[in-house]
């Protein structure tokens, strides 16, 4: 089996017991896909360890599903018609995602109920506990990034370009002071927040080209000084 049929082998379930990627380095590669599992780790899970992906591209999608384990692996600069979705129902040590601003951004998110068992979610709780860093995005510049449902204790970000948002921001005596508009693109991501049921994560900062990005910007540096935000 080549590296590529290796690679594409990890895509998919499978009940042929546990599929694995190790010590594998692509580079200026374009593949059919960029998937890595569903797996499960008790009949037919997904190993990769020590790759690297360096200016690779697909025409499909990029994602990382449920049921991996990941350990060292590298992804820089891949181009895809969508972010990197990455589900927090793995387990993720020292993945490093880094890349300029047309580079795939990347969205990390809880499963959605239902879509992933209770033993796999125990799996991947016990797996992660042990973990010091998770996933390294400090790298990449790609916009509308975020990573939610991974301790930010276990992640690693440029606070140049990514900013940490909490639901405790709202417990500030200072929050209601600020008077942000119902819509403010702040209170956007409280909401994202409270719909996966998580009470942080890192998002994007906007872009200079985003639309309203004044407002925004302004908004933040209002919700910094208040000492709400600390970077």
């Amino acid at each position: 089996m080549d590296d590529i049929e290796r690679l594409y082998s990890l895509a998919g379930p499978s009940s042929a017991g546990r599929r694995s990627l190790v010590g594998r380095k692509y580079s200026n590669e374009k593949f059919e896909r960029l998937l890595f599992g569903p797996g499960d780790p008790f009949c037919g899970g997904v190993d990769v360890t020590s790759c690297e992906f360096i200016s690779c591209s697909t025409d499909s999608r990029f994602s990382i599903s449920k049921g991996v384990k990941m350990n060292s692996v590298l992804f820089d600069g891949i181009r895809a018609p969508d972010a990197m979705m990455v589900s927090t129902a793995t387990v993720l040590e020292n993945i490093v995602v880094r890349g300029g601003k047309r580079a795939a951004g990347l969205w990390c998110k809880p499963p959605s109920e239902g879509d992933a068992s209770d033993a796999i979610l125990e799996w991947s709780r016990a797996g992660m506990a042990n973990v010091e860093l998770a996933i390294d995005f400090s790298g990449l510049a790609a916009p509308d990034s975020e990573v939610v449902g991974i301790p930010l204790s276990k992640l690693k970000w440029d606070p140049e370009i990514h900013i940490p948002v909490s639901l405790s921001w709202k417990d500030s005596e200072h929050w209601n002071d600020l008077e942000l508009s119902p819509r403010s693109y702040w209170r956007m991501n409280l909401l994202r927040l409270r719909d996966f049921n998580c009470t942080e994560g890192v998002f994007t900062a906007p872009f200079p080209d985003e639309r309203n990005y004044e407002s925004k910007m302004e908004e933040l540096a209002r919700i910094e000084s208040a000492g709400i935000l600390k970077r």
